[in-house]
C-alpha cells in the first residue's frame, strides 16, 4: 500500500470490520481492526494530520460520519458505532 485510502474508499472496510466484529465497535477497536483488514504499513497509520492526531485518524473519521449520514452506522455513545440493517443491506448488495 502506497497511501492510505480516502474516506470513501474506507466505508466498505469499515463497516466490514465492524459486523465481522460482533455488529458494534469503539472508534479505538475501528481503527485497529482496519488496519489489520488492510495490512496498512505503520509508516502510513503514523503519519501525522495535525497536533497529534494521524491523518488515518482523520479519513476513518469522515468515513464513519458519511456512513452515519447514509444510515449505515449508528452511534451509540462516545466513540461507540453500530451497525445498522441499511448498512448490513449496503454489505449484501
Amino acid at each position: 500500500m502506497v497511501k492510505l485510502p480516502s474516506p470513501s474508499d474506507l466505508m466498505i472496510p469499515l463497516l466490514t470490520v465492524i459486523k465481522e466484529n460482533g455488529g458494534k465497535l469503539d472508534h479505538r477497536e475501528i481503527e485497529f481492526q482496519i488496519v489489520k483488514f488492510l495490512g496498512i504499513p505503520e509508516s502510513l497509520r503514523n503519519q501525522i494530520r495535525s497536533g497529534k492526531r494521524t491523518e488515518l485518524n482523520y479519513r476513518l473519521s469522515w468515513s464513519r460520519s458519511k456512513a452515519k449520514n447514509l444510515g449505515y452506522l449508528d452511534k451509540l455513545g462516545k466513540g461507540i458505532w453500530s451497525l445498522t440493517r441499511d448498512g448490513q443491506t449496503f454489505l449484501s448488495q
